[in-house]
């Protein structure tokens, strides 16, 4: 298990709760479009256009609730966000409209998001140095490992496809992520941040260097949907790959992070390593989608090589931006206030889940073979212009704790 397991500290709790809570969350995944739409009876426009606000919304919680997590200390103020999307998400299963179902999604993306940038203050607070980049790492393979085991519990629920059966998903998704939050109570209280009264409350939103990478690092995450949109669609209506093509790739990509996320980690140790790797994910990119656009010309089996390869390069792309971006959130921003700045980095991410779709279906889905080039140009310009404006971020930084230290 000394290959599996985390070394004894901290990061076993947290991971023991992140794998439970995301069993809970692949549950959800699964079956909550399905249940809105076949047992409440709301359309998928409705589900769709409801969703789409409560994400406008959730944009609104994660700064102040990362700032508070810095005054207040980020391990209590997680758990109460976390017991409260428990019972927000169990609100669900008594409502009965459109309107019932837009007001809880408001409040349980807004709490949601907060708890997001909380738990990556409290990530922040019991790691250091390249230890952050190989926790968050861990994390995340965690993290689709869970998304995984609860998608096949989820599979359960869609074969019996009752009220009864959906019900009982939310109910345990409620109960796993209760447990899940009262495992993260093992890790040692973290002492809030101390404040200069005299100094701005919200430093992070006048950190131009910091929101200048949060912005590439965003710019570069509309990758992350490409398999869940833009593929299905592409294989199907596009090229003479059999549909089951779109289940391999996201079993490609599912597999690889699970395993390579935290070897890919290794020898992310700085801002610029962080940003030559980003570099590379954005050439990658390219190429990914280069592969993607190919398929298109060939036969079935010309297609599925060409997807598959693609899909793997993508996915190795990925494993460095990823572990570029959480070095990056976390050492270009000040240790008094982490929460603060993670609420910018997730809510820098969170507007790019909401824009994604868009350019996917603007460009790849839209403009076919060219907007795959010009979605893969974007990537790599992107990864490019990361190194010299994450070059400048850090010398702000640096000049910033030098004025601060004299």
């Amino acid at each position: 298990m000394k290959g599996v397991l985390p070394e004894a500290g901290p990061l076993r709790p947290l991971a023991l709760a992140t794998l439970l809570s995301r069993v809970g969350n692949g549950l959800l995944m699964t079956v909550s479009v399905l249940y809105f739409n076949r047992i409440i009876g709301l359309s998928i426009a409705q589900v769709g256009l409801g969703l789409t606000i409560a994400g406008l919304f959730g944009l609104l919680s994660a700064v102040p609730l990362g700032h508070l997590a810095d005054r207040r200390g980020p391990r209590g103020l997680f758990v109460v966000l976390s017991l409260m999307v428990c019972a927000l998400s169990l609100v669900y299963v008594f409502v009965h409209n459109f309107w019932q179902f837009l007001v809880v999604s408001i409040v349980l993306t807004m709490v949601d998001r907060g708890a997001g940038a909380v738990r990556a203050a409290l990530i922040a607070a019991v790691t250091t140095g390249a230890g952050r980049v190989a926790a968050r790492a861990y994390l995340r393979a965690v993290t689709n490992i869970g998304i995984m085991a609860g998608a096949g519990i989820g599979a359960f629920a869609l074969h019996f496809d009752t009220g009864t059966a959906y019900r009982l998903m939310f109910v345990l998704d409620a109960v796993l992520s209760s447990i899940a939050a009262f495992v993260v109570l093992a890790i040692p209280r973290v002492a809030p941040q101390p404040h200069d009264d005299d100094g701005p409350v919200w430093i992070a939103l006048r950190d131009r260097g910091y929101l200048a990478v949060a912005a590439l690092n965003a710019g570069m995450s509309i990758h992350f949907a490409v398999l869940d949109v833009a593929i299905p669609l592409w294989v199907v209506d596009h090229t003479d790959a059999p549909r089951w093509t779109v289940a391999l790739l996201l079993i490609i990509n599912t597999i690889v992070v699970s395993l390579f996320q935290v070897r890919s980690s290794r020898g992310i140790a700085d801002p610029m390593t962080a940003a030559r790797a980003t570099r590379t994910a954005g050439l990658l990119l390219l190429a990914s989608m280069v592969l993607m656009a190919g398929a298109t010309w060939g036969n079935a089996a010309i297609a599925i090589g060409l997807l598959a390869v693609g899909a793997l390069v993508q996915v190795i792309a990925e494993l460095l931006q990823s572990s570029g971006s959480f070095l990056l959130s976390f050492d270009l921003a000040p240790g008094h206030a982490q929460g603060q700045y993670q609420g910018v980095w997730n809510t820098s991410m969170s507007i790019s889940s909401m824009l994604a779709p868009t350019v996917l279906a603007l460009l790849p889905l839209g403009l076919g073979v060219p907007g795959w080039s010009i979605l893969g140009v974007w990537f790599a310009v992107v990864g490019v212009l990361s190194v010299p404006v994450v070059r400048w971020a850090a010398a702000r930084q640096a000049a910033g704790q030098l004025v601060g230290s004299r």
